[in-house]
């Protein structure tokens, strides 16, 4: 394998220039997670055959959080010769700064641009998306088409990396983003990557051209390469361009493997802070609305004893307080009630949480509620989808209404008393009845479960959008409809009590709609509508701005009179069909009839007329096949394990609280550490006490917590050498152990400096606290000052009787405030040749921790002054506690 020299365009950017305390949560962008492997990135950089960037195109708290990212980020590492880091979204801050400085986005852990890596790889898992993947490339100062990359080969310096999408929406229908990819990686990714990565570097190594190695990629199954294919004679339907690309691309299927999901573990919080790890994959329920239980066939079962081992030793390497099980339907998972119980014995004595999607409400059963919650009892989600027993038939929902009011009130018997619930509008042969039975249907389980308690449901309605590769997928839906539909739901809902309800924005469902079963001419609409500032379209914030800037481009593409046809267009036109006619219509060809999912579309068209007939297909998982066509030699056949025997649960016991022994525990908090947030120092210290395994003792009540006080939280950005923590514990350690001990679960930065015995019942750290010794350096703004304009400022500013400070409290209300009491001394050295001047400040502390910061000397001295200062290396070097 050749050598790769590094190059300029290699080179790592000036991270400590960009990122700082003007750019809104810094520590997403560091890239130090618990768990990333710690190398040298020069030489490894060199030494790979083929260099991932896996790019999530949502802010960190989503991606980081995301269990697939993590997975095939971990698989990927794992391969030898391949190397992998990643990349997410900017915040808006960090992107105008990229922008203003002509700076290129980069990947967190390397730090180097992304447009030197050799493969990027894009989650697409909303319809929406794409305009966040344009904003990365384009911040990567990569060509957003495809067409625009050249014929070079990638070991080329000038030779921009391959891009890719893979998830369920470029699974589904790729067509809309066609434009802006090289290739498509076609579902599961487990085993598809690393055989992507094997060609990548051969054809590397050979030297071979773009065109070349995008043409054995095709060769590839799974993988789709859009420049090899165009539409037919039909403008419709998609062919090959070459003899030698497939005519249908068939869609990958791995095992999971729930090893890898304790790849990392995030300082901050992200939004599914916890451990998830997959117990099943695939759905074969057939509800004919879900894109997710077609598009993942056949089901597949985790063998119970590698569910629990990777729970076990996933909550022990990770220090994680909470668990989630992971499935589209975790009640479909026989093992469940087993595996749950044994957890739960297992984890008996380590304070944790187990957690579950949303539950099919008919397996709700006592099984299933003994095992959720754990120490805190999280919420319960049921999905009826309809709000009749009829509307559920149709789309083969498979519940009855006396299921779910007994899935209901076994939660209420389990001590819930507030539940969420999913409905959906706009489905196939809805009516204005089925839109009321919503309320009804509320209604109705209030009613019969008020001998348990007082019922509080949270609703969530969504909007149907029709989806490829479902019975569905020939709907026509209407946004007037929707409007009207909803307004008349609105009305039914305010006759009851206990209700919160959530309404999906018909505005961009419609869009959603447009987008998702669109074809290649998407690709200008996509492109205008990020142009025009379309992005992050999954939050709520931006509805406004996303849906004027889609339609906008819409209209620009002159595709506006097919998409006012879409939002005021026949509701439910496939019903009003004839047998014949509707078998002809559903055999038209579809933008996604090369894609094959396994599912056949005749299969497809034939539970499209056994819906409009209110016909239910059985659970092929557990009844006789259906013939869908997707089990075979290819993508496998259902693997259903046999629930084993419900082990005796142990009784649950509360976290140790007894108090024997307390430490008090001198840190420094230096280097990238600075950018965490207080509050994510007291959860990265939690879950390195966890794993520790030390004898930590917790508090009582709802949410137990470790017996952990720190002595004064630091300002963000700012370094400490001279903190404090207390730390208690239910029998008598160590203190040289228990330093050792948690210094071993303690990222770099963070060093334990000193520990030491205090009494358990004392007085508390914060009580203990005199004063603050900080170092800073001042700049004046408008030109060097001399050393006797220092020293005058210096005496007038001591010589002060009062310190005036006006800020606000936390509600925002004005208050001004004397400091003068809690300035001790301040003293620098001589004025540096630059004008700067190295300062240090004693500053007071009270008992309520109140006390002196250095940005208000600076602003004082600066009136002094009568300029502007600059305030910079701030560290607080100790906090000095009251002698003994």
């Amino acid at each position: 394998m050749p050598v790769i020299v590094a190059t300029s365009a290699d080179a790592p950017v000036d991270f400590d220039a960009l990122i700082d305390l003007g750019i809104s949560k810094p520590a997403r962008y560091l890239g130090n997670e618990l768990g990333v492997q710690a190398r040298d990135w020069s030489l490894a950089w060199q030494s790979a055959g083929v260099r991932w960037a896996l790019t999530y195109p949502e802010v960190y708290e989503v991606g980081a959080s995301n269990s697939g990212h993590i997975i095939l980020y971990s698989i990927l590492n794992s391969v030898p010769g391949q190397l992998c880091d990643r990349s997410y979204l900017p915040a808006p801050d960090l992107a105008a700064r990229l922008r203003q400085r002509g700076a290129p986005l980069f990947a967190v852990e390397s730090r180097r641009p992304l447009s030197a890596f050799d493969i990027l790889g894009f989650s697409l898992s909303y319809e929406l998306g794409g305009t966040n993947i344009l904003e990365m490339l384009e911040l990567a100062g990569i060509p957003i088409r495809a067409a625009e990359r050249g014929d070079l080969p990638l070991s080329h310096p000038g030779a921009p990396p391959l891009i890719f999408a893979g998830g369920p929406t470029a699974t589904s229908n790729p067509e809309p983003f066609a434009a802006f990819f090289d290739f498509i990686a076609l579902g599961d990714g487990e085993e598809l990557l690393p055989e992507i990565g094997l060609v990548v570097a051969e054809a590397r190594a050979a030297g071979l051209s773009r065109q070349s190695l995008l043409r054995d990629l095709a060769q590839v199954p799974g993988v789709y390469v859009p420049s090899l294919y165009g539409p037919g004679v039909d403008g419709v339907s998609i062919e090959p361009l070459e003899p030698g690309a497939p005519a249908r691309v068939q869609r990958r299927t791995a095992t999971p493997m729930p090893h890898y999901a304790m790849g990392l573990v995030p300082h901050i919080e992200t939004v599914h802070d916890r451990l998830t790890v997959e117990i099943r994959r695939g759905c074969t329920r057939g509800c004919r609305f879900c894109q997710p239980g077609m598009l993942t066939r056949p089901a597949r079962d985790v063998e119970p004893e590698a569910v629990i081992e990777a729970v076990e030793e996933g909550m022990g390497r990770t220090g994680y307080s909470d668990f989630s099980l992971l499935s589209l339907s975790c009640s479909d998972y026989l093992a469940l009630p087993a595996v749950g119980v044994e957890l739960r014995n297992r984890l008996a004595d380590k304070n944790v949480s187990l957690t579950l999607p949303s539950q099919r409400v008919d397996r709700f059963d006592q099984n299933i509620a003994h095992i959720l919650g754990g120490t805190r009892k999280a919420g319960l989600t049921f999905a009826p989808e309809a709000g009749s027993q009829r509307l559920r038939d149709i789309v083969n929902k498979g519940l009855t209404d006396a299921e779910l009011l007994a899935g209901v009130r076994t939660a209420m018997e389990n001590g819930y008393r507030k539940l969420k619930l999913y409905f959906m509008i706009g489905l196939p042969g809805e009516t204005d009845t089925d839109v009321l039975g919503i309320a009804d249907t509320c209604q109705a389980l209030q009613r019969q479960c008020s001998d348990l308690g007082r019922l509080e449901l949270n609703l969530t309605i969504s909007n149907f959008t029709p989806k490829p590769h479902t019975p569905f997928q020939w709907h026509s839906v209407s946004t007037e409809e929707f409007r009207r539909r909803q307004e008349l739901l609105r009305r039914a809902l305010r006759q009851l009590r206990g209700l919160k309800t959530n309404f999906t924005d018909v505005r961009l469902s419609a869009v959603e709609d447009f987008v998702g079963r669109g074809d290649r001419r998407l690709a200008a609409v996509i492109e205008a509508a990020w142009r025009a500032g379309a992005g992050l379209d999954a939050w709520f914030e931006s509805a406004e701005r996303s849906y004027a800037a889609w339609t906008g481009a819409i209209d620009a593409a002159g595709l506006g009179g097919r998409y006012r046809q879409l939002e005021l267009g026949a509701w439910s036109a496939a019903e009003a069909m004839e047998t014949a006619d509707l078998e002809a219509f559903c055999r038209q060809s579809l933008p996604w009839d090369h894609i094959d999912s396994g599912l056949d579309k005749r299969w497809l068209a034939e539970d499209l007329q056994r819906a409009l007939a209110a016909t239910v297909v059985p659970d092929c998982s557990f009844d006789g096949c259906s013939s869908c066509g997707v089990c075979g030699p290819e993508m496998g056949h259902n693997v259903v394990i046999a629930p084993p025997v419900i082990p005796a649960a142990l009784p649950q016991r509360a976290p140790a609280s007894d108090r024997v022994d307390r430490l008090r525990i001198g840190f420094a908090k230096t280097g990238s550490l600075a950018l965490i947030s207080h509050l994510d120092t007291l959860r990265m210290l939690e879950r390195a006490l966890r794993r520790s395994g030390l004898p930590v003792s917790f508090t009582g009540g709802f949410h137990p917590l470790p017996r952990l006080q720190l002595a004064l939280p630091l300002p963000l950005g700012v370094e400490g050498s001279g903190e404090w923590l207390d730390l208690e514990f239910t029998e008598q350690v160590d203190p040289g152990l228990v330093r050792s001990r948690l210094q071993c679960e303690l990222p770099p930065g963070f060093q334990l400096l000193s520990a030491i015995q205090v009494e358990v019942f004392g007085v508390s750290l914060s009580q203990e606290l005199a004063s603050a010794r900080w170092h800073f350096v001042l700049q004046p703004q408008a030109g060097p000052l001399t050393s006797e304009q220092w020293r005058q400022a210096r005496a007038s500013l001591l010589a002060a009787e009062t310190l005036t400070w006006n800020d606000t409290d936390k509600k925002g209300r004005p208050r001004s405030r004397d400091c003068r009491p809690f300035l001790l001394d301040l003293q620098w050295a001589e004025p540096q040749p630059a004008g700067s001047l190295l300062c240090t400040l004693w500053a007071s502390i009270d008992a309520s921790g109140r006390s002196l910061r250095p940005e208000q000397v600076q602003h004082w001295l600066g009136e002094r002054l009568g300029q502007s200062l600059a305030l910079s290396g701030l560290r607080r070097q100790a906090l000095l506690l009251k002698p003994c």
